[in-house]
């Protein structure tokens, strides 16, 4: 009986009680404040260990890590960092840290894991540890740490795909993730809204008095519109399509044009083309048709509103070929600069936190070093070399080129999921285009959504859409009338 006592859950449970309030009950005799903080720390620990303990927990953590780091405000997020080492810890690589940690845990604490398994894993898997030896030649070859940092943070959200591969099992989940997307979108907009009412937009060339830019991340309106068309045109025709996937892209596309970013609208018209070709005969029609209308009510309802918008988008438009554009010939000078020092280590890279001079003094501005590169390509050579931007192909096209498809069945049984498959793909496509003049691969907010939705893409296409088809083998079961 006394071994029995021992054992009992009830034992451990109020034995551990008692020795917490205890120690408790120590600190407080030197200290009531520490106490307090001493019993908060208790708290958070419970609370972050229950979470990390279950799925459900896992994915509020998720949730609440999706709306921090893509819509806090930059400015709310350098002023609430905690500032270490000439830098700082945002609240969102705390969060990514405790997912990152809950993932772990899972695959070491139960005796049985069964991870979703995807062609993109190793690649990324080889990229990551890619990352970590640029960061040691960073360092090696006198980088500020600061820098190194920062390029590791912002390549280390990549972490969030297999955080996916681990705890995403179920449709439920999935959805469940792709409404926290959406509503991260509209709070995205709504805060972007307040401020250009407030006057902060960016000002900008070659648009009307008084208009600027959308103080809103353009990056995140080009790949919602990307996953928000493929819905509207794989839905089957016999269903009703939801009014939120209306709502939500009309959001998309306002803040795509408000944006009055160039090098996005070239993104967006190539992911459409993409889609395109993908699509069966009929559902092309469907995406031309809706494009001539939806495009047709966005300019008479932009006209309407404000006709200086409407003539400050076409004027934008017209300059995308003006190649003596200071902006387009500011962007040259940079590569060339990166290209030189490219040169200098092609293979292994010049190291994360690399920083190059950038002199356009022909304009009137001296020398000075600088960290930022538009094109993400020349970022990933410069500071990754070869071997880094080879990585990065290689898992970029493992997601691209899956061997297995999406059939019509698919898109019929489960519009939100055979959708998501395809849209996935044109983001991807949509958001590389984009990587030429803006980088979408290395900036920590692009890498956490792209992760995101690669990781869903992928749970859907080898674990969901099968199970659908009633059969238990992942990658062999492919309906005959293929829609991707």
């Amino acid at each position: 009986m006394k071994r029995v006592a021992l054992s009992s859950p009830t034992f451990w449970f109020w034995g551990a009680a008692l020795f917490v309030l205890a120690l408790v009950a120590l600190v407080a005799i030197r200290s009531d404040t520490l106490a307090v903080a001493f019993v908060a720390g208790l708290g958070l620990i419970v609370i972050v260990g229950m979470m990390l303990g279950s799925r459900d927990g896992s994915l509020a953590l998720m949730a609440l890590f999706l709306l921090v780091c893509l819509d806090l405000p930059g400015d709310w997020a350098l002023r609430y960092r905690l500032a270490v080492g000439g830098g700082g810890i945002f609240i969102s690589d705390v969060l990514i840290g405790l997912l990152v940690a809950g993932a772990a845990f899972a695959i070491l604490a139960a005796p049985k894991v069964r991870l979703t398994r995807s062609p993109v894993t190793l690649p990324l898997v080889l990229f990551t540890l890619w990352v970590a030896v640029t960061a040691v030649t960073g360092l090696a070859r006198g980088n500020d740490l600061k820098y190194v940092l920062a390029d590791v943070r912002a390549l280390g959200y990549y972490m969030v795909f297999f955080w996916v591969i681990v705890f995403v099992r179920t449709r439920r989940d999935v959805m469940v993730l792709l409404k926290v997307l959406g509503t991260c979108l509209v709070a995205g907009f709504v805060i972007g809204a307040v401020g250009y009412a407030t006057g902060q937009g960016t000002p900008t060339a070659y648009v009307e008095a008084g208009i600027s830019r959308f103080p809103a991340p353009a990056d995140f309106f080009v790949a919602s519109t990307m996953l928000l068309v493929t819905w509207a045109v794989v839905w089957h025709q016999g269903r009703r399509r939801p009014w939120v996937l209306w709502l939500l892209l009309g959001i998309s596309l306002l803040g795509l044009m408000l944006s009055l970013v160039r090098g996005d609208w070239v993104a967006s018209v190539a992911g459409l083309l993409y889609l395109f070709l993908i699509m069966r005969p009929r559902k092309r029609v469907r995406l031309v048709a809706g494009i001539v209308v939806v495009g047709g009510l966005l300019i008479i309802g932009t006209a309407t509103v404000n006709v200086a918008v409407l003539q400050s988008v076409v004027m934008r438009t017209l300059a995308i070929t003006n190649f003596q554009d200071k902006n387009v010939q500011y962007r040259l000078i940079e590569n060339s600069a990166v290209v030189r020092q490219f040169a200098a280590h092609p293979v292994e890279g010049n190291g994360l936190g690399t920083g190059y001079l950038f002199d356009f003094s022909r304009y009137g501005v001296a020398p000075f070093v600088k960290y930022f590169i538009h094109n993400n390509y020349l970022w990933f050579l410069q500071r990754m070399g070869v071997i880094g931007l080879g990585l990065f192909v290689w898992f970029i096209s493992a997601f691209l080129l899956r061997r297995h498809g999406v059939g019509e069945g698919d898109v019929e049984r489960d519009p939100w999921l055979g959708g998501l498959v395809i849209g996935s793909r044109v983001m991807i496509v949509a958001l590389l285009v984009a990587s030429i003049t803006s980088p979408q691969f290395n900036t920590k907010e692009n890498v956490a959504a792209i992760a995101l939705v690669m990781g869903l893409a992928e749970v859907t296409a080898v674990r969901l859409l099968p199970e659908l088809r009633g059969t238990e083998n992942a990658a062999s079961v492919v309906s005959n009338s293929r829609v991707f």
